[in-house]
């Protein structure tokens, strides 16, 4: 699965859009031998979904700091 390890953007009032710059890796990176390569990625957002999205980045990231899991993800020990 990719990981993002870093961007940049890039926004336009007129087109009221937001041009961000991905930069991806293997998410096993430094665990296995056969990485899967993946490319670097532009993405188009409007303003308002970028709203939206950020606003569930945020609520996600404040769940795992409170040790919460997603409910579909399941844990077998």
């Amino acid at each position: 699965m990719p990981e993002l390890t870093d961007f940049g953007m890039i926004y336009s009032a007129a087109g009221r859009i937001l041009v961000l710059d991905l930069v991806m890796k293997d998410s096993l990176t430094g665990y296995i031998d056969d990485l899967q390569a993946f490319p670097d990625m532009q993405l188009s957002i409007r303003a308002d979904m970028a709203r939206e999205l950020a606003a569930e980045l945020l609520r996600y990231a404040d769940a795992i700091d409170a040790g919460l899991h997603h409910p579909s993800l399941k844990f077998y020990l």
